[in-house]
């Protein structure tokens, strides 16, 4: 074994622990209407424990149902009736060896909450919270108590006292939102008693209980919590008999720009992104256990950070949604058959939308139970046309079943859209799980990969496979404006391919969605100094995911890029591009637009996919079984792609 401070055992309190592996505590979007347990999410946890984590932190768990709580739908335990649901969960985790802490929390004035320790305004509400009254918080420090307790009946190894990301807690120690005068405020030890009288409750009642505290040790609000009170906080509530610290950082709810430390930092902000706050904690308590938190997503650097006395322990969160078997892989010196979380953070988005968790990489997250492969009945001869991720899904699934694959791909290498997709240097993570799919598609001996092999209608009727699955994805598509001719101008896409082909020291990018914003780094990142044009009122229009926009954002203004928006492309000049600017989506040209001349060596353009669908009728006309599956079924992420290869390697 190499990684042997990863996988060295570890007490916290009473608790021994087998490794320093963490299940991050993350919410699942899937919760029952009585407040209990959902079986799917109990499964859930239950996969990460058979894959050798030594801890799981569970979801957040409410200690009451009303006061201080938000709209969002909860596991509960402030009553004895959800001790059985807690029980259930507990010897499940246990069958497999790993521990569970349960982790206690309230909202206050976030999502949906409205009461806080002051009736202030910020950024961390959505409106003016209530001020909760002395008497209210003396009965909620009780709920906590009770709660922590019940934990203890239902046989949790321990609980963690949910401090961090502004919720309650987090309101009541930060001296931007806590402005009482009572003795739940007025000084730092005042806005510290609400915690630590929960804390020492707790270990009043169950002496033996293993407690820790989670807090952000970063606070992305104005005279809220830096980093030289954060070590204040850890030394302080390391006095009360606590057993570990969760290290955090919070951002906003009404996010309207990037914090210093993401919470949940997405593939534009580099890996373990929180560990400097775990580290400098962990200098100023160091006889204090430590977890460290923020996209911790390679083994190897783990196991470094703890052997360097950045941290003890590590809180691994999407990287083990993607793989369940994250840590067993890791333990067995079988990195690289990890499948690599790519950060797109799809999956938080979806608690944001209030759907079950999801992944771009892994179809069964909150669906465990479905996930083994029945063997056929009649093996078939599969033919695969296109090795995107849907293809190259399809294609492990089929042949993992027993069905032998033919997977052809017209390029020389795999991986549809992925491939252009992994080659800016921030990309990593997508290379990484590219890597993956290719050593996949090696290992599986029923698989045949052809690649610079387009798949034709005559090669369909020669082979004449058992099923066609049509996976050939979808092109990109060029504006019908003049010059689209011209040697400088090429796709996005094209570019991304291979950018050695492309000279000179200017580039102009059309379209500002995700591809051409990252195109426009890329181009940036290889010497060019970058315009990006933009038809709409602001670029990333149609991403979703606001940790998305805002770091590639961020991305962009480090790299120098300059940014047009209201401006459309008119044509492509022997110097560059035209456009009209700024230019009025509704009204045109005519309404007072000019046409201004942008000099480029390059001009990429990235502004829509199309699929090919003559090919596609012609093909599907070949076989008695066809699937059509990928962008060129419909254009969408990698998550789409993913499952639906999943779901037709599982049906074939």
């Amino acid at each position: 074994m190499k990684l042997k401070s990863l996988f060295a055992p570890i007490k916290l309190g009473k608790t021994d622990l087998e490794n320093r592996v963490v299940l991050a505590p993350m919410g699942t979007s899937l919760y029952s209407p009585d407040d209990k347990w959902p079986r799917r999410t109990i499964r859930y946890f239950q996969e990460r424990a058979a894959g050798g984590v030594g801890l799981i932190l569970s979801s957040f768990t409410r200690v009451h149902d009303k006061l201080a709580t938000g709209h969002t739908p909860l596991t509960g335990i402030y009553d004895d009736r959800f001790i059985p649901s807690h029980i259930e969960l507990v010897d499940k985790v246990h069958q497999h060896g790993a521990k569970i802490f349960l982790q206690i929390a309230l909202h206050g004035c976030k999502f949906g909450g409205t009461e806080a320790p002051s009736s202030i305004y910020s950024l961390n509400y959505n409106v003016k919270p209530r001020a909760l009254t002395t008497d209210e918080l003396d009965y909620l420090v009780e709920c906590f108590i009770k709660a922590g307790l019940r934990a203890h009946q239902a046989g949790y190894d321990g609980v963690e006292v949910h401090g961090g990301y502004s919720y309650l807690i987090g309101q009541m120690i930060s001296p931007a939102l806590n402005k009482r005068d009572d003795k739940y405020g007025g000084s730092f030890e005042g806005r510290m008693k609400f915690p630590v009288d929960i804390i020492k409750g707790i270990l009043e009642a169950q002496p033996d209980f293993t407690v820790g505290f989670k807090y952000s040790a970063y606070e992305w609000l104005s005279g809220g919590v830096d980093l030289k009170l954060a070590k204040k906080m850890g030394q302080y509530v390391s006095k009360t008999g606590i057993s570990y610290l969760d290290i955090a950082s919070s951002s906003s709810t009404t996010v309207v720009k990037s914090s210093d430390y993401s919470h949940v930092p997405p593939i534009y902000v580099p890996r373990n992104t929180l560990m400097p706050l775990a580290e400098a904690i962990k200098e100023a308590c160091p006889d204090m256990p430590v977890i460290a938190n923020g996209a911790i997503a390679v083994p190897e650097e783990a196991d470094a950070a703890i052997a360097v006395g950045q941290c003890d322990l590590v809180a691994v969160g999407r990287a083990l949604i993607a793989d369940p078997y994250w840590a067993s892989k890791a333990k067995q010196d079988k990195c690289e058959t990890i499948t690599p979380c790519i950060r797109c953070n799809i999956c938080h988005h979806q608690l944001w939308l209030g759907t079950p968790l999801c992944c771009s990489v892994n179809p069964y997250v909150m669906k465990e139970a479905q996930q083994y492969l029945a063997k056929p009945s009649v093996k078939k001869e599969v033919l695969i046309a296109g090795a995107g991720p849907a293809g190259m899904r399809c294609a492990i699934t089929a042949a993992k079943r027993g069905h032998r694959v033919t997977l052809c791909e017209k390029k020389g290498h795999v991986g549809g859209m992925m491939y252009p997709g992994s080659r800016p240097a921030f990309k990593e993570d997508v290379a990484r799980a590219l890597q993956w799919f290719e050593d996949a598609l090696k290992a599986e001996q029923n698989i045949t990969l052809k690649l610079n092999t387009p798949v034709t209608a005559e090669m369909v009727e020669e082979a004449n496979p058992d099923a066609l699955v049509i996976s050939i994805g979808a092109d990109p598509v060029m504006p019908d404006v003049p010059g689209m001719d011209k040697p400088h101008v090429d796709s996005a896409v094209n570019i991304l391919h291979d950018v050695s082909q492309y000279r000179g020291s200017r580039a102009v990018v059309i379209g500002g969605g995700e591809v051409g914003c990252e195109t426009a780094c890329y181009l940036a990142d290889h010497g060019f100094a970058v315009t990006l044009v933009e038809v709409l009122p602001q670029i990333l229009e149609e991403t979703e995911i606001t940790e998305i926009e805002l770091r590639l954002t961020d991305l962009m203004k480090e790299k120098g890029i300059k940014v047009m928006t209201n401006t459309k492309l008119n044509a492509i000049t022997d110097q560059g591009a035209e456009v009209i600017v700024p230019y009025d989506t509704q009204m045109g040209l005519e309404e007072g637009g000019r046409e201004v001349g942008l000099d480029a060596d390059v001009v990429a353009i990235a502004v829509n996919l199309k699929a090919n669908q003559a090919l596609i009728k012609l093909l599907s006309m070949k076989s008695q079984e066809i699937h059509v599956i990928g962008d060129c079924a419909q254009v969408a992420r990698i998550r789409e792609a993913v499952e639906a290869g999943e779901q037709v390697g599982k049906i074939l």
